[in-house]
């Protein structure tokens, strides 16, 4: 039994591997691009914050980060939420979630990222509540103050 061999044209080939390998590195491309986004960058980090750091004033620059670190759990349901802010002077991102524990309904830390816009002075008010449920189910405020320098 005599079987021909399929035989391919070797730009069509070449074209075809081409095109596989641009659509691959495009969407890897693209994954990391949404994985750093929401990342702080640390060469503009002054500071990170965590609970104890409830109350206190901190001092950045203009176009520096300051990355707050709350610990939560948002399989309660109650989660940490921007209250207060004054947007003029500093963007408030919030970053990716920080497991602690790899068990079902484990605990982490919920990331924000303060990026400073321009100079002044602005308090920063979070709540950890359910939204749905409304003012009443306020567990837990932190709030920060933030100088900011040229």
């Amino acid at each position: 039994m005599n079987r021909a061999m399929p035989t391919f044209n070797g730009q069509w080939t070449s074209t075809v591997l081409l095109q596989i390998i641009v659509i691959v590195m495009a969407g890897f491309l693209c994954g990391c691009a949404i994985a750093e986004s929401t990342k702080p960058r640390q060469e503009h980090v002054s500071r990170v914050l965590t609970e104890t750091d409830n109350g206190t004033t901190v001092e950045s620059h203009v176009g520096e980060e300051v990355v707050l670190r709350l610990p939560e759990n948002a399989s309660t349901g109650y989660r940490w939420a921007v209250e207060a802010v004054d947007t003029n002077l500093v963007d408030v991102q919030e970053g990716e979630y920080l497991p602690m524990s790899n068990a079902v309904g484990g605990g982490g830390e919920a990331q924000w990222i303060v990026r400073a816009k321009a100079t002044g002075v602005t308090l920063i008010k979070l709540r950890r509540w359910r939204r749905w449920e409304g003012e009443s189910s306020v567990r837990e405020r932190f709030e920060f103050t933030i100088r900011i320098m040229p």
